[in-house]
């Protein structure tokens, strides 16, 4: 005998069979699309970088930019909350190779490679790291951070090492990175750079590209500033890196230097 329905007929048996089919087919549906998506969700940058737990996979994010940090030790303080370098790596095995081996890192949504150039110049192979470094990576941006209110003949000298490596057309990839101790002091930049005209004169050749942040590079927003203006930077750089043959120019300048074929126009130093 045929059950009644809720509205008081009559149900056919076979009806409800075709009934049932049709919802095990509905959550047979499902389940496929949900196994779909999560086998889709990875995506490379994903896998690169440090990310959260949100499924991105439709998102369309930046490009992958590699982020060269150098400058002044002293000025910075490794560790965990670090957002842009983390805790300083000891006791590594070929400490040296690993030093420009690029870390990958998600600041601020953007995935970034990160390297850390600091100190690199006093390593003892330092034209192959160098080399090795260029060939291996398309470098979008150097960060040279300076310790807010100083800029002391070490700086001075990373400087013109910088210059001298890389030859004059890195400014075009440079970065001064401002850092601070104390809250108070984020704002004495500009009174600085009036005391400071050499200090004045590196802004200018850089075009002016600067950022502040603390020492512990633990500050979400200006980390986010920063993101921001390497992206401005690349954009402002017709979406080039520094190249192989921009290193291979200064390379041939160096050499010609050594030889005496080559002379520095009298402005070109800047950091005498």
């Amino acid at each position: 005998m045929s059950r009644p329905n809720q509205a008081g007929g009559p149900v056919d048996k076979k009806e409800t069979e075709r009934d049932n089919a049709r919802q095990l087919e509905k959550t047979d549906c499902i389940e496929q699309n949900g196994q779909s998506r999560k086998e889709g969700s990875s995506s490379k940058p994903e896998e690169q970088c440090d990310s959260d737990s949100s499924d991105n996979s439709i998102e369309i994010t930046p490009p992958n930019l590699t982020i060269v940090l150098t400058g002044n030790a002293v000025a910075i303080q490794f560790g965990c909350d670090n957002l842009l370098l983390g805790e300083k790596q000891t006791n590594v095995e070929n400490a040296e190779i690993h030093r420009i081996v690029p870390v990958q890192k998600k600041i601020s949504e953007r995935c970034v490679s990160v390297i850390n150039m600091i100190d690199l110049h006093e390593a003892e192979n330092v034209n192959n790291l160098v080399n090795q470094l260029v060939n291996e990576n398309e470098i979008h941006v150097f960060i040279f951070a300076v310790q807010l209110g100083q800029l002391t003949d070490a700086d001075k000298m990373g400087l013109k090492w910088l210059q001298r490596m890389f030859g004059d057309k890195i400014f075009h990839f440079v970065m001064i990175l401002f850092v601070y101790e104390r809250e108070d002091e984020s704002d004495i930049i500009i009174d600085d750079l009036k005391k400071n005209p050499v200090l004045e004169q590196l802004l200018e050749k850089c075009g002016g590209r600067y950022q502040t942040c603390n020492n512990m590079m633990n500050n979400t927003s200006e980390m986010r500033e920063l993101m921001n203006k390497i992206e401005h930077l690349f954009a402002e750089n017709q979406h080039q890196h520094y190249t192989g043959e921009m290193y291979n120019t200064a390379l041939r300048q160096r050499a010609d230097l050594k030889k005496g074929k080559y002379k520095r126009g009298r402005n070109t130093d800047y950091f005498s």
